[in-house]
């Protein structure tokens, strides 16, 4: 954007910058900085939408750009190589149309979706919302936007569903409604994490129910974290039930978890802006 215009404010840009009216915290490493200081952010990091990061956590944040499957986020061996699928996908293609997320689930991006999830931090959850957003811009507009649910029990433990939470900025955004209704979690299933494939199959047998008014519509299915994708897929094929389903689902998640983190080096993980991580929460 041609700053020329807007040159006269830069005498109050400079009275705030003195008296420190125009810092904020950052919303991760909570260091005040000057969101006025445009010269300090720095060229590779987060696009600017207006979200509460310092510079050096800008950089951290960077989304992801290469070396990953595009119909499924898998990450490649080589960072630097161009978008292709994965061997799973050629084998079997997942059932959604189009697969969008922000980056690898570690460092700077995996501190955020554990604070929003279990620290219940709405404003962590509205920034991931917000990231996510920036990464969906380029796909069809849906008909409706649809989070992955819990199950009431498992609702009523935690007091909030945090991919609702992640979608309400991502609705917002991409002009979508928001229809968390849409999709039911018919019964509490164990946690995926430690799961072998079998196993996490077998958990998610008929856990999803769609709703009919589905019908004919584009889908966005929203998560925050996929590893397997096992839980996408079952809640996508409920979604597409032949018999009165949705017409396409495509599927948007925050960040992506390597199928097995030991296959990826450190230098895997430093190219999107990431601490290396050995394990997985």
């Amino acid at each position: 954007m041609n700053e020329r215009p807007f040159r006269f404010l830069q005498p109050l840009r400079d009275l705030l910058r003195a008296v420190s009216l125009d810092e904020r915290r950052c919303i991760l490493c909570h260091i005040p900085f000057s969101p006025l200081d445009r010269g300090a952010m720095p060229p590779e990091s987060v696009p600017r939408i207006g979200i509460p990061l310092c510079p050096s956590c800008r950089t951290l944040l960077r989304p992801r750009k290469s070396g990953y499957c595009p119909l499924c986020g898998e990450p490649a061996l080589q960072p630097e190589a161009r978008p292709a699928p994965c061997d799973a996908c050629r084998k079997t293609s997942p059932p959604w149309e189009h697969f969008r997320f922000y980056g690898l689930y570690g460092g700077a991006l995996k501190t955020l979706i554990l604070r929003g999830k279990f620290g219940a931090d709405p404003a962590v959850l509205h920034l991931l919302g917000r990231l996510l957003a920036h990464a969906c811009a380029d796909l069809p507009r849906p008909d409706a936007i649809v989070p992955v649910p819990l199950h009431r029990t498992r609702l009523r433990e935690r007091g909030f569903n945090q991919c609702q939470e992640v979608a309400r900025p991502l609705a917002h955004a991409l002009g979508a409604p928001l229809r968390p209704d849409l999709l039911l979690r018919q019964h509490p299933t164990r946690h995926q994490v430690g799961l072998s494939e079998a196993e996490r199959l077998a958990n998610l047998e008929g856990a999803f129910l769609a709703s009919p008014q589905v019908r004919g519509k584009r889908i966005l299915l929203v998560d925050d974290t996929a590893t397997t994708g096992t839980t996408l897929r079952r809640a996508a094929i409920a979604l597409l039930d032949p018999h009165g389903g949705a017409a396409a689902v495509d599927v948007a998640v925050v960040a992506r978890t390597p199928r097995d983190n030991q296959d990826y080096s450190d230098a895997l993980a430093a190219s999107c802006g990431l601490a290396a991580e050995k394990s997985r929460s």
